[in-house]
């Protein structure tokens, strides 16, 4: 019976291992679709398809991604959320091709 606890909790451990982020600051990568409301700097406010609007940091993004969007074009932005919760940081964004693809901005 101590074999077989020890043997499960050598498993346990390999699991929660692999299951653990690569680095404190590994983040998942997000996916969010919506229209933009407006461009302003390196900030953009998206209305998402659920109709919440989330505030995007273009920091991380080319400014040639963004530069030309104009209001009510329909994106989809990868990223993540920042350390703080109250924005999603943006690492690429795509737009509506207008015949049911996405192509990358610009």
């Amino acid at each position: 019976m101590t074999r077989r606890r020890a043997l499960s909790a050598v498993v346990a451990g390999a699991a929660l291992l692999l299951a653990a982020p690569a680095g404190l600051d590994a983040q998942e990568l997000l996916r969010v679709f919506g229209a933009v409301q407006w461009v302003a700097g390196a900030r953009m406010q998206l209305m998402m398809d659920n109709g919440s609007s989330i505030a995007v940091d273009l920091t991380q993004t080319d400014q040639s991604s963004y530069r030309a969007l104009g209001i009510g074009e329909r994106v989809v932005v990868d990223g993540v959320i920042s350390p703080d919760g109250r924005r999603f940081v943006a690492s690429a964004i795509w737009r509506d091709n207008g015949r049911g693809g996405w192509t990358q901005s610009p």
